[in-house]
């Protein structure tokens, strides 16, 4: 089944159209990096793909529904922008981040139950972060708080997680870790995983499949150990001006 299927749409905003007449599908466990300079469109077609915004033209269907009528968000996990995802200076603690995630199951004001803390604790276990279950969320460095991110977003046991730009401000060995914990997150769980970043030299190492966007169009790479194709892919989308570094593994 296609997780997402985008038909023919085109969104713009007062200056004028950002993707145009795009059509793409993410197949269920994908590992798919959607990939661009700043203003592509990016975070444009991640907030359509959430619902979050209404295409203009053309349909989005979600796991074979179309995006309007869709009612099983539960299915799909999300973690945006580490700036922007948590107020670090709020004094909760890594497993009150992660089973706040819970809050729609079980209600806002009701106890969580052992049931409840087990899960907590299972994710933390698969991303690594158990030891530091009652460590305040603020005293943890840049990687592991997204790793903490991370395991709030599997709580509620996604069939398929969203990340907009999850490695910026972290270090280069955290970026591996958690590019290595991505990687068994889609093997080992088969949970669908997409990918929005500017880095495209790095990016295109790590997913299976790259959507680049640009010039209001977008290109799909499936095989992105062919360095040399998808470098052709890369220029015919972005112009032979564009200098493109692509990272060892």
């Amino acid at each position: 089944m296609k997780a997402v299927c985008v038909r023919d749409v085109s969104f713009g905003y007062s200056e004028g159209l950002v993707l145009d007449n795009i059509n793409f599908t993410i197949e269920e466990g994908d590992y798919i990096g959607i990939v661009g300079p700043n203003g592509s469109g990016k975070s444009t077609l991640l907030k359509l793909m959430l619902g979050i915004m209404k295409p203009q033209k053309g349909t989005i269907e979600i796991f074979g529904q179309n995006i309007s009528s869709y009612k099983g968000w539960g299915k799909i996990g999300y973690v945006p922008q580490k700036a922007a995802s948590f107020n670090t200076s709020f004094p909760a603690t890594v497993e009150e981040v992660v089973g706040a995630n819970l809050f729609s199951k079980i209600g806002l004001f009701k106890p969580i139950k052992k049931s409840d803390l087990d899960l907590v604790y299972k994710y933390l276990d698969i991303v690594g972060m158990r030891e530091y279950s009652k460590r305040l969320i603020g005293n943890l460095s840049g990687g592991q708080q997204q790793k903490v991110f991370i395991a709030r977003a599997l709580v509620s046991s996604p069939e398929m997680i969203f990340l907009d730009e999850p490695t910026v401000g972290i270090d280069v060995k955290s970026q591996q870790e958690f590019f290595e914990l991505l990687d068994r997150l889609n093997k080992e769980l088969k949970i669908t995983i997409a990918i929005v970043s500017h880095d495209i030299g790095v990016i295109t190492q790590k997913v299976g499949t790259v959507a680049c966007l640009g010039n209001k169009k977008i290109a799909i790479h499936e095989n992105t150990a062919d360095e040399h194709a998808l470098k052709d892919m890369l220029r015919d989308l972005y112009g032979d001006n564009m200098r493109i570094l692509l990272h060892e593994h």
